[in-house]
């Protein structure tokens, strides 16, 4: 016998309490979760989700199909919000934040996202970069990936600050 309506009403209320814990999990752990994913970050947000799910999710195909859609059409739903919406994107994702300015090290920038130096350092290998002194301007996303602008780059000639050339 398949589920009332109210039934199906709060299972997709359970899939909405679902969704919006494990969007809360997700900006807790931080951007690095996003991006810099780790094999044991992949088995926690895997592990939560399924304990989530576990006490979320009534049994029966109807139930299901009800919290599957539910949670579908509430993360499209947000995901519009966010590319219409900056400061609904941030609160959900996070500003981008600067790791490295003219070649130094912004310690506090790590500290504040949990990145370390060498994770750093990897993730400006990835880019082709050797050394955080030869980087402009160092970015971790909101996607939780590291972007880079190389004093050298073509892009950016000219943005460099010149030497003074005067004699004293």
């Amino acid at each position: 016998m398949p589920p009332t309506l109210v039934e199906l009403l709060a299972q997709s209320a359970k899939a909405l309490v679902y969704y919006a814990l494990l969007v809360s999990l997700m900006r807790m752990a931080g951007k690095r979760l996003a991006g810099q994913t780790t094999t044991f970050d992949l088995i926690v947000l895997i592990s939560l989700g399924v304990v989530l799910q576990t006490t979320a999710l009534q049994p029966g195909v109807w139930n299901a199909a009800v919290f599957v859609a539910t949670v579908f059409v509430v993360h499209r739903g947000l995901a519009l919000l966010c590319a219409r919406h900056r400061w609904i994107r941030h609160l959900v994702r996070g500003r981008p934040r600067v790791l490295i300015r003219d070649g130094v090290v912004l310690d506090t920038a790590l500290d504040r996202e949990g990145i370390s130096r060498d994770e750093l350092m990897a993730g400006l290998r990835k880019l082709g970069h050797d050394t955080p002194e030869a980087v402009r301007l160092a970015v971790l996303e909101e996607t939780g990936h590291i972007s880079a602008v190389a004093f050298d780059d073509p892009a950016h000639v000219g943005s460099r600050p010149m030497p003074d050339r005067r004699r004293v």
